[in-house]
């Protein structure tokens, strides 16, 4: 079961770079576990900067850990669900993603409280930030053109898009770079999603 899960919705190819964002707390407010469609609340100011992204035909590919699975507090067909209709959301704003790659798995095989239909995402994966199992999939689809950057609110972003030798930007929603699980900084620090978008593309 280690397949991450892949959700094309444009792909044209002509496209002059491309831009991976985290999901929650970047794109959609931080909820813990985002489980439901009346949980899905699009952040301040990213409708703007992906709006400017489509205008410059950048690519625009979501990277998301999504431990609710391996948990059992979402199936993937929920979590697609829920996947696409963030794509919606944001496509009536005439703001266009072009793909959503998700994790489901978590490493960690001990919690007590785990139903044992979820204990089959419970492993050792390629896909999970901050390893690029995620990123090398969506490079393969969309071609080996310039990484503009990597947008995410948690260190673990920060760590894959240095992995990626791409610039970083850590925005102050969500968990604000402050989770403190990796020692490393980013390029840019911004108060919100169009100005890190700004930032790239100066």
């Amino acid at each position: 079961m280690k397949v991450l899960i892949e959700q094309i919705y444009r792909n044209n190819k002509a496209y002059r770079g491309i831009v991976f964002l985290d999901r929650d707390g970047t794109v959609n407010r931080e909820v813990d576990y985002l489980q439901d469609r009346t949980q899905i609340e699009i952040l301040p100011t990213v409708v703007e900067g992906i709006r400017l992204l489509n205008r410059r035909r950048i690519a625009i590919v979501i990277i998301t850990n999504q431990p609710a699975v391996s948990r059992g507090l979402i199936t993937i067909k929920g979590l697609k669900k829920i996947n696409d209709i963030l794509f919606e959301k944001l496509k009536r704003e005439n703001a266009y993603i072009n793909a959503i790659y998700s994790c489901p798995h978590h490493p960690e095989r001990d919690h007590p409280d785990i139903p044992d239909y979820s204990m089959q995402y419970r492993l050792v994966c390629e896909c999970r930030k901050p390893k690029l199992g995620m990123y090398k999939k969506a490079l393969s689809v969309y071609g080996s053109k310039k990484i503009l950057g990597v947008i995410g609110d948690q260190t673990k972003d920060v760590l894959s898009g240095k992995k990626l030798k791409a610039p970083t930007i850590i925005v102050k929603t969500g968990y604000r770079g402050e989770d403190k699980i990796y020692d490393v900084r980013p390029d840019f620090v911004c108060d919100n999603f169009l100005d890190a978008v700004n930032a790239l593309l100066r």
